[in-house]
């Protein structure tokens, strides 16, 4: 079973790729796919770039490429949900694209036309194996909601609250809906895993570089003990 692994940023994927053995890396539209063993289980592990569009090209690249059997979006997120904190998990039942508005002409807000829904339902296998690896961290909240993404960086309350408002949204980021809209598109079952680096309001500016490295930690964590799981 071949598992796809998309990070946005180096430091969602580089503790993955240190553990790779039997590694063979290919680019394609100038991203990197490193394809090889993570503690004997087959995968296959990309580095997207920031971004809906970068993340969506990342995945159907990946699917048409290497087939993988499963999707997962890790990495960290804006924390909506009043009961998180830094270093929280939310793992996805659903996600939204809380920046797509064609309310103009009649649609809900975040309607994707052509799918015809907001929400984009993940894989409840693979969310349920993701909550039971979060679990064996200590010390931290474990949350299943709706992640929801957009081309922003959400870091002020207004934002906040009408993303949490209209999607009721645990967490905000900008990559996992997009790579959910391309599985839906392709029936590969898909997963999005966050770690809250920033509670996406005024703080946020200053929290994420500062707690993005260690929220990135987490989620590489419930990764290595989802594969163990799978194998």
């Amino acid at each position: 079973m071949l598992t796809g692994i998309i990070g946005a940023m180096d430091i969602e994927t580089d503790a993955l790729k240190k553990l790779m053995t039997d590694t063979e890396t290919k680019k394609i539209s100038g991203i990197d796919f490193c394809r090889g063993k993570i503690n004997g289980a087959d995968a296959v592990v990309a580095v997207a770039g920031v971004g809906k569009v970068n993340a969506a090209v990342c995945a159907q690249s990946m699917i048409l490429t290497y087939s993988p059997d499963m999707i997962i979006n890790a990495g960290v997120a804006g924390g909506l949900d009043d009961s998180l904190k830094i270093g929280d998990i939310v793992v996805a039942d659903k996600v939204a694209e809380h920046d797509m508005d064609t309310t103009p002409i009649g649609d809900p807000k975040g309607f994707i036309s052509g799918l015809d829904t907001v929400y984009m339902e993940c894989d409840k296998d693979i969310t349920d194996a993701l909550i039971a690896a979060a679990k064996e961290l200590d010390g931290v909240n474990v949350l299943r909601g709706v992640i929801a993404s957009g081309d922003q960086f959400i870091c002020n309350d207004t934002e906040r609250n009408r993303i949490k408002s209209e999607f009721n949204a645990a967490a905000a980021e900008m990559e996992g809906a997009s790579i959910g809209h391309v599985s839906v598109m392709n029936s590969v079952p898909f997963g999005v895993l966050r770690s809250v680096s920033d509670c996406a309001n005024g703080d946020s500016v200053t929290d994420y570089p500062t707690f993005a490295k260690k929220a990135a930690e987490n989620s590489v964590k419930i990764i290595l003990e989802f594969l163990k799981r799978r194998r």
